[in-house]
Formats: C-alpha cells, structure tokens, sequence
C-alpha cells in the first residue's frame, strides 16, 4: 500500500486536499472518483514524489542564494 495526497478542486471551485492509502496510483483515480464525484483531481503525488519536488525546490532555492540570484 502507498500513501497519496491529492490537491482536489470542488464544484465551487476551492481547491482542497486529501490524503490516503491505497493499492497504486490507478487505484487512488479510482478512490478519488468514488469518493469526491463532484470535484476534479489537479494533483496527486505518492510519498516519494512530494520528497522528490520538495528536495528540488530547496536545491533550487540553496542555489539562488549561494549564486546571488
């Protein structure tokens, strides 16, 4: 089982967000479709993948400062 969050977008259009665990990123579509019919998915990232945009954004960052950007 993997752990999900998912940014979701509501019929009023106010973004909210939803973390869970599930089989696969197939099956947390699905989860997602079940569970919120009314809202859209605009982002859905496992555990790894949120590792994997936040260390890069902190290089990105540590680079700007070490580079006088």
């Amino acid at each position: 089982m993997k752990q999900f969050h998912a940014v979701m977008l509501d019929e009023t259009g106010c973004e909210f967000g939803v973390s869970f665990t599930t089989a696969n990123r197939n099956a947390a579509y699905d989860y997602l479709e079940e569970q919120y019919p009314e809202s859209s998915c605009i982002q859905l990232e496992d555990t790894q993948q949120t590792q994997d945009r936040e260390t890069a954004m902190y290089h990105r960052l540590r680079d700007e400062i070490d580079n006088d950007y």
